[in-house]
């Protein structure tokens, strides 16, 4: 037996594991901490901080807990429009407002101002050009300090002629003013550490004489700093909270609060009645290393990102600052004699738990006792803080739940059989183990490093391996989608082909996904899959044509293998999931297991025991703790490598660069607190011209009716849309007409559709209710002038939460129709058009490809028009071996291709094809512009985006 060393302590261990977790979890030795910061800063604003203190033991009469209304029943409310849905809402931690001091208030008391500000204070800026000036500087153009100076010179000499004053002399007078803005100002910190352990007598290894430096910012600032955003105060749910369907009473998850991990969280912290009405905010964390650079010094970094489960995942993933930087980790260099050494690995891994221990200190006393904080809506709240889900890839996850690189971090499945059913892993668990085992035992047969202790062990209700956060984008759509599956249909053709025929078959596949015809936002890939660098981005472009391009070239069981590992991506990826659709995910799940087999039988792999495949199978599980895994994808923390490190460095001089990306992020967050509160004020309406102008009493003419965006015909990418959600769709023509080609006739004859007027009457007639009504063989043909306007495009504006939208979940596509797209070859879209609203799906649907978009004038009304080539559907349901429906294009009883003229609100959105292969090779010469003229048969893509998944399975 081995004594704890410790004064006062008589614990006794079995091995040596047993006494370095008691070590670490009891008595820490935290580095000693070197605070500094980079530049010189401003004085953090005092606003707010003298509101941090925790709450005494005697809240008095209007503050004690035991006052608070709720009680042990859930609190049910119906939400959203017409009673829907429903919410029971955890009875104890209900987010009551309170004042300064900790004292709730009655129900119904008013809110607090937001500030006492004046609508025309532009603090620290003296105006608005000024402030949009320096915003457009640092945060859009991201000019440097070089190019700022030349652009200020020039500027300020045309002020000269007219006496008028520079608004900044240089970029140092910019800096300046930025960064003396308070809001957002949370200070870079540093603390500095490095080994301690016992050292060799002779040939020390360099990494333990070294210093490491891990700068971070408070996390409890940065808390509450997001709290107090007055722009998240519709997106922020105060309350755990369970939501069921009102007709069914089904349950469904969307937000992280939905999830059963805040409800079972908020149970145990409510045990203590100090915590009654409190608002429980997790702490949701993700790290992960990204370069930055391959051809200067040291090129990775290894950013630390935070978030709160309270806002909603639309908020977190739609790029509002839902996400912050908060640390960036030491990374331990080293040659690779000493790399590869136990002693090194351990200190590295324990290098990063410290860390992370150390950084997040300042919020455990929150944890245990509530603290008040303010929030956007106008009030105080007693706030409640906890570790929650942690969002990392798989090499991230082993470091963070201390086990060994094969096995998985959720469960106790065996490394070598991961397919089989076991339990999950705990943390009480893994502590008995690691007294009751030495550390060979505790490594073979569970997987798990016991001489690294986690971070979460000195935390309260701190479980790591229950927060492990389910990961799409690994896991699922590099991992087991491009690695393991597009890697083994190579090896599988090779396998049963021999080489030269496998290759002649993956260069007719690639081929074929050269060759799909182009739509908005569809990663092009003119060489095939054959690049060296994949991004996440490639790998979810892939998945959308990968499907129809290998068809007819596998085996039928290696299509549907696809197909369900497509659908369960799909599904998971969904804003919102019932209780219906985790069935359906576990049928995914179980087919994909099922169909996969013919890559062992076949002998192109030997096993399965994959922990990417591996951990589809928690997902479910996942779920139901913390609601859907789009908003914990690190997809998200990925995006935000670009803002928070890449950009910043891109724009150092390269020496010493750190200390210049600390300063750069922290006058972004200013610049974005400022826009953030001047929009509130009402002081950013209009442009910066029409304001001045107005300043100036000048009357100033402008259109501002139109839409954002519909003047962007010629960008081919989709759009997220910050506006309310009103509309399911709406389909609206571009404002840019094309002012060459303004005659029917003319239209006719680019179409080469010589009865285009007829189709025209016809759909006049229509539009006018005459057709149907009319008794005469000859009716008055209602009329028109030959004189149309056309359009190259349409804009779409739809409801798709699950795909990158808006807050309010609204995103907008282009339908594009024209005879030369960017001076190239001619492109004509396809779209859905409504033929039934009381169908769901794709009986209600019907496909059409869009020859003209127009407009015209008949009897003082305007029309906007398409003139569509209409598609019938083959069969009536999916393909069963791709899920998706077949069309081809109709023709008449003549022969003749089905033409006609509808009505822009009838168009749904843009639609996809991609042609049925089957065993035909593809012409190298083949385009994507030739595909929807050379193919008879195509599918309608599903799997174009999360819209169109959701439209489609809708049918079956």
């Amino acid at each position: 037996m081995i004594p704890c060393t410790k004064t006062g302590c008589h614990r006794w261990f079995r091995n040596k594991s047993g006494l370095t977790q008691h070590v670490n979890v009891y008595h820490p030795v935290l580095p000693s901490v070197n605070i500094s910061v980079p530049v010189e800063q401003c004085q953090e604003s005092s606003a707010g901080e003298e509101h941090s203190q925790v709450l005494p033991d005697g809240y008095g009469d209007s503050g004690n807990p035991l006052d608070d209304p709720s009680n042990s029943n859930p609190l049910a409310e119906y939400v959203g429009p017409g009673d829907r849905y429903y919410r029971n809402y955890h009875p104890n931690l209900t987010g009551r407002p309170c004042d300064s001091l900790g004292n709730f208030l009655p129900a119904g008391h008013p809110a607090e101002p937001l500030t006492d500000m004046q609508p025309d204070d532009w603090s620290p800026y003296s105006s608005r050009l000024e402030f949009e000036l320096a915003d457009f500087l640092f945060t859009r153009s991201q000019m440097s300090a070089a190019n700022i100076n030349e652009l200020l010179n020039l500027w300020n000499a045309s002020l000269l002629s007219t006496g008028g004053q520079p608004i900044f002399r240089d970029s140092g007078e910019m800096y300046k003013t930025i960064d003396s803005t308070p809001l957002g100002d949370v200070q870079w910190e540093k603390f500095s550490t490095s080994y301690t352990g016992e050292r060799p007598t002779e040939n020390v290894p360099p990494w333990m004489n070294d210093t490491y430096d891990i700068w971070f910012r408070s996390p409890k600032e940065v808390i509450r700093n997001m709290l107090s955003r007055p722009d998240f105060s519709d997106a922020i749910d105060y309350r755990p909270f369970r939501e069921y369907e009102s007709a069914t009473d089904s349950r469904q998850w969307e937000d992280f609060m939905s999830g059963d991990w805040a409800w079972k969280q908020a149970d145990t912290i409510s045990r203590d009645p100090a915590t009654h009405g409190s608002t429980f905010v997790p702490i949701i964390l993700g790290s992960d290393k990204t370069t930055v650079s391959v051809a200067t010094g040291q090129n990775d970094y290894y950013p630390l990102y935070l978030s709160i489960g309270n806002i909603r995942n639309k908020v977190r993933r739609a790029h509002r600052n839902g996400v912050i930087l908060i640390a960036f980790l030491a990374i331990p260099h080293m040659d690779k004699e000493h790399a590869s050494t136990d002693a090194f690995r351990r200190f590295r891994r324990q290098l990063f738990h410290s860390s992370l221990a150390y950084i997040l200190h300042d919020l455990m006393p929150g944890m245990t006792e509530p603290i008040v904080m303010w929030f956007g809506d106008g009030h105080y709240r007693r706030v409640i803080f906890g570790l929650g889900p942690y969002i990392a890839d798989y090499e991230e996850q082993v470091l963070l739940a201390c086990i060994v690189r094969g096995w998985c971090v959720k469960c106790l499945a065996m490394r070598q059989a991961l397919d089989t059913d076991a339990l999950y892993r705990s943390r009480e668990h893994a502590e008995a183990l690691i007294e009751e085992f030495d550390l060979k035992n505790l490594r073979d047969e569970y997987g798990i490093i016991g001489d690294i202790i986690p971070f979460t062990s000195g935390f309260p209700r701190a479980d790591i391996y229950e927060l492990i956060a389910p990961d799409i984008l690994h896991q699922i759509i590099k991992g087991t989608f491009k690695d393991h599956l597009v890697e083994w249909v190579e090896s599988y053709l090779k396998a049963m082909h021999g080489t030269a025929k496998a290759n002649a078959i993956l260069d007719d596949i690639d081929r074929r996904i050269a060759a799909v015809a182009p739509f908005t936002g569809l990663r092009r890939f003119p060489e095939g899959r054959h690049f060296k660098q994949w991004t996440g981005n490639d790998s979810k472009a892939l998945m959308k044509v990968y499907l129809p391009a290998i068809e007819g070239h596998v085996p039928v069981e290696i299509v549907r293998t696809f197909r369900a590992l497509l659908e369960f991506t799909y599904l998971v990826r969904r804003n919102v999931i019932t209780e219906e659709t985790l069935v359906t995910i576990e049928d995914a799940i179980n087919r994909f297991h099922k169909h996969r087999e013919i890559f062992r039988e076949s002998g192109t792999i030997q096993t399965f025991s994959l922990p990417h495949q591996h951990a589809m199978k928690h997902y479910p599980d996942l779920i139901r703790l913390f609601g859907a895994p789009n908003g914990l994808c690190t997809s998200i923390t990925e995006s935000k490598h670009i803002d928070a490190v890449k950009d910043p460095y891109r724009r150092t001089n390269r020496n010493k660069p750190l200390g210049q990306m600390l300063i750069i992020n922290q006058r972004l967050d200013k610049l974005a607190a400022s826009r953030r509160d001047f929009s509130r004020r009402g002081m950013l309406e209009g442009s910066c011209l029409t304001a001045t102008m107005q300043l100036f009493s000048t009357r100033a003419h402008s259109n501002t009716s139109e839409a954002p965006g519909l003047n962007r015909c010629n960008e081919d990418t989709d759009e997220a849309v910050d506006c309310p959600t009103s509309i399911e769709a709406h389909v609206e023509l571009a404002r840019t007409p094309r002012t060459y080609l303004i005659t029917l006739s003319k239209l006719a004859a680019e179409l080469n559709l010589q009865h285009l007027p007829t189709i025209l009457e016809e759909f006049l007639l229509q539009q006018l209710d005459a057709y149907d009504n009319c008794d005469s063989d000859l009716p008055e043909w209602p009329t028109y002038g030959n004189k149309i306007t056309v359009v190259n495009a349409a804009a779409a504006l739809f409801y798709a939460p699950s795909d990158i939208s808006g807050i309010g979940g609204m995103r907008r596509e282009y339908i594009r129709s024209c005879h030369s797209w960017q001076n190239g070859a001619p492109r004509y879209d396809c779209a859905f058009v409504n033929t039934d609203s009381g169908l769901k799906g794709m009986y209600g649907l019907d496909i059409v490809r869009i020859l003209a978009f127009f407009s015209f004038v008949s009897q003082s009304k305007r029309y906007p028009c398409a003139v569509v080539r209409w598609f019938d559907r083959v069969g009536d349901k999916p393909d069963t071996d791709t899920g998706m429906w077949i069309v081809r294009p109709a023709f008449t009883a003549q022969r003749r291709p089905s033409i006609g003229i509808i009505h822009v609100d009838t168009l749904y959105r843009a639609a996809h094809l991609i042609p049925l292969y089957a065993t035909r090779p593809v012409s190298r010469n083949l385009k994507p512009h030739h595909s929807y003229d050379s193919f008879t048969a195509f599918y309608i893509n599903k799997f174009i985006d999360h819209h169109a998944f959701s439209l489609l399975s809708d049918s079956y």
